[in-house]
């Protein structure tokens, strides 16, 4: 992937814990790659679950608790959420939806302190780490976890090129990040909320670049707003001369084909003239089938807007990525 053209390998903790996370270290170091960590951030996530079935159908009622442990005595089924701070902020009838699978539980009742009855109202599948949002709601959590400032610890011990801060919903925020961070490591902090665009210049002031999930921010405005929040994003961090990344989506196609779609080019092409600094590839590196390919067709056709944007393209050749980094049906299909 190095010889592709990748430039940062983020860590996600997300999807990490303590053992996974040295171990990611090892590889990478060993490979003379210094590693970024992405944070788990102020985002909802189902970390553990009980149930008879994996696909929760409409009508089932369960518990669900927030926090780390569900109580020993407990037998019943059960969905176990981080971040216990918000059981304050949630009421009887409010909405939750379970990342993209199209789940849906509403709030019946409190049970005790930190957990509640909830009913389905849309079934769909039970998958560990899937983010989940209240409909509605932009509630107040920590943004950083327990978890995030042990792996933040751990990775300035053993070298750290970026931290990505997840879920930054103001300036304040990242000036906790950087309170546990040394200055030399940039804080990336990542849009992915409301909350997040309506404090984007002070969000800006105190960050080193930016990265737009387009993904994540999907659950928080309307898809057809997305494209309009990423080009003002471009217009406000180029005011402050700070770098744009932007993430998902980007080669989707290429998660199961050997090849991308024409709008997944034209797309990347776009971002570029726009102002994009950098392309960041999550699913298409970490559990696509073709991490490789994506890898070396993003910086090919980085390479061809650099070329066109100096007035050299058609006068400077360009070689083709080699058949051995991007496939032989993508080498043809360029």
């Amino acid at each position: 992937m190095v010889e592709a053209g990748a430039e940062d390998f983020r860590i996600n903790l997300s999807h990490s814990d303590s053992t996974s996370l040295a171990k990611y270290y090892d590889i990478l170091l060993d490979n003379n790659i210094l590693p970024c960590i992405d944070t788990q951030g102020a985002q909802l996530r189902l970390i553990g679950f009980r149930i008879s079935t994996p696909v929760l159908q409409i009508g089932t009622i369960l518990s669900v608790f927030f926090g780390q442990h569900v109580p020993e005595h407990f037998q019943g089924d059960f969905l176990l959420v981080n971040h216990p701070e918000v059981v304050s902020q949630i009421s009887a009838g409010d909405i939750l939806k379970v990342d993209f699978g199209g789940l849906a539980l509403r709030v019946c009742h409190q049970t005790d302190g930190l957990a509640f009855n909830m009913e389905v109202v849309a079934s769909g599948k039970i998958l560990l780490n899937r983010a989940i949002d209240v409909s509605g709601k932009d509630l107040k959590m920590n943004c950083l976890t327990l978890f995030d400032r042990k792996a933040i610890q751990y990775s300035i011990s053993r070298g750290c090129k970026k931290i990505y801060a997840s879920f930054i919903s103001s300036a304040e925020d990242v000036l906790e990040v950087r309170s546990l961070v040394p200055g030399d490591i940039p804080i990336v902090s990542k849009i992915e909320t409301r909350l997040a665009l309506a404090n984007l210049h002070d969000v800006l002031e105190v960050s080193d670049a930016i990265l737009v999930d387009r993904g994540d921010l999907s659950r928080s405005i309307t898809i057809p707003m997305v494209p309009m929040a990423v080009n003002n994003v471009l217009k406000v961090a180029s005011a402050f001369q700070k770098p744009v990344y932007i993430a998902t989506n980007i080669l989707d196609s290429m998660m199961d084909s050997p090849v991308p779609s024409r709008a997944e080019i034209s797309d990347l092409f776009n971002l570029l003239e726009r102002g994009v600094s950098g392309i960041v590839l999550a699913a298409e590196a970490a559990i696509g089938k073709h991490p490789v390919p994506s890898v070396a067709l993003t910086k090919y056709i980085i390479d061809i807007y650099k070329l066109q944007k100096d007035g050299l393209l058609g006068l400077a050749e360009l070689p083709l990525p080699a058949p051995s980094l991007v496939g032989n049906e993508l080498y043809q299909w360029l």
